[in-house]
């Protein structure tokens, strides 16, 4: 039976007053319901029938109260942003003092409890969260939200930087990566050592003059945080990269083996409309149509030359993998000479080469299709920018900030950073999203 063969009742919204005390409980139960299955499951792997079967409901019951799966997953949305939203407006006074510290790391540590509790949706968010997706406005309001607000309190704090939005969207956009690969690749840090070092990072970034002594002391806030924290919900136990086989036992794609100049023009315009494609809609959303649609061929000519769209990801992500692991490879000479233009420079073209492979980045970072062929380029980007980090970190600091904790931030800074703000009244442009970049490098990354 359709999605259509139901009509929902019109008053039976979260603020219908007539909805009654036990229809409330049936829809709190089909909200908890698709909230365990997402986590379970994923957003998109999730039917209807999962979610009443765990509700112990009918599809007919669900559409009462909801006219869709969308529309519980935006609900939940709202849910789980309200709440961060109301962690940050109880966000104290930041600056380089023990108090303004003790502020951040208390703000991130209830940042870190709302995600714990909502993991599954911040998951998804990041899993929802390409330029053309449907809930990309409802995402952009938040990310609003989020900039005036702590704009206002870096400014209240005398914050040296020249521009508050970019940095504003650079910690909303770190701090949220962050939290994910935390969840699906398991880092290997304690949950301690992984907010610390979170802490000791951002107050860096802002304000780089605070006292090693006071970043070391570590804040008054720790403790009663601990107490209170909800554990996780049930999450995989390990990452997707931990599970593939030895690299040699991958066979790479070699969509340009054996075909003539011509064909292999054709190939090439298949690729190039599937990235942008896949960096528009992401993976899941991406269909074939789509594809021979913005590369102006016929579904037959793709057929000549791929399967399905895994062909074309994959493929992707080999080429991605061959331009980003020399870069990281580059980085390390590029940060030991302390030349702030050439440290640009190499931005400026990371940030061409993220824009590119976009729709790869995003399907590597959620892990899906979990599949050796497109994930092993995955593995080789991470080793080389696990080598930039260990040849850049140096020893250890008098202060929480670990090195596998750093190279997560890098994550977050290079990969997620410039998309976060898109379709936001705040959309940084390529020079503010570089200069912010720089700055976290320079005042973060890199040894004093």
């Amino acid at each position: 039976m359709s999605d259509q063969a139901f009509t929902r009742r019109a008053s039976y919204g979260p603020g219908s007053p007539t909805i009654g005390t036990r229809g409330a409980k049936t829809r709190q139960q089909i909200i908890d319901a698709a909230l365990l299955c997402f986590t379970e499951k994923g957003f998109h792997a999730t039917a209807v029938e999962d979610i009443t079967a765990v509700a112990e409901t009918s599809r007919a019951t669900l559409y009462q109260y909801f006219e869709s799966k969308d529309a519980i997953f935006i609900e939940l949305m709202d849910e789980s942003g309200g709440a961060l939203s109301r962690v940050t407006r109880r966000l104290g006074r930041l600056g380089p003092t023990a108090e303004g510290y003790d502020n951040l790391h208390w703000w991130l540590g209830e940042w870190s409890w709302v995600f714990d509790r909502y993991a599954a949706m911040f998951v998804e968010w990041a899993n929802v969260n390409s330029p053309r997706a449907p809930l990309r406005p409802k995402l952009a309001q938040f990310v609003n939200f989020h900039t005036e607000h702590f704009g206002r309190t870096l400014q209240a704090a005398g914050y040296a930087g020249t521009e508050t939005s970019p940095v504003s969207i650079l910690v909303l956009a770190v701090t949220s990566r962050f939290h994910y690969i935390r969840h699906v690749y398991r880092p290997g840090l304690t949950e301690t050592q992984l907010l610390d070092s979170l802490a000791t990072a951002v107050q860096l970034l802002l304000f780089p003059n605070t006292p090693a002594a006071v970043l070391a002391a570590g804040p008054k806030t720790a403790a009663s945080r601990d107490q209170r924290s909800p554990g996780r919900p049930p999450m995989p136990d390990i990452g997707p990269l931990a599970t593939l086989p030895p690299r040699d036992s991958i066979v790479d794609p070699t969509p340009f083996e054996d075909v003539s100049p011509q064909a292999a023009h054709t190939v090439r315009q298949l690729l190039d409309a599937a990235g942008r494609v896949f960096a528009a809609h992401g993976y899941d959303a991406t269909n074939i149509d789509l594809i021979v649609t913005e590369a102006a061929l016929a579904r037959g000519t793709f057929y000549r030359y791929f399967s399905d769209k895994f062909e074309l990801i994959a493929a992707l992500a080999h080429e991605a993998s061959s331009v980003m692991c020399p870069l990281f490879e580059e980085f390390e000479s590029v940060v030991a000479t302390r030349d702030g233009a050439r440290l640009r420079e190499w931005l400026r073209r990371f940030l061409a080469a993220q824009r590119l492979y976009l729709g790869v980045t995003r399907a590597w970072t959620e892990g899906l299709p979990v599949d050796p062929v497109l994930l092993s380029p995955a593995a080789d980007v991470v080793r080389a920018m696990g080598h930039a980090i260990t040849a850049t970190f140096g020893p250890s600091r008098p202060y929480p900030l670990h090195r596998r904790a750093a190279g997560m931030l890098l994550s977050g800074l290079l990969e997620h950073f410039p998309n976060e703000g898109v379709g936001s009244n705040y959309e940084p442009t390529d020079d503010q999203i570089i200069e912010a970049q720089a700055l976290f490098i320079e005042r973060v990354l890199l040894p004093n």
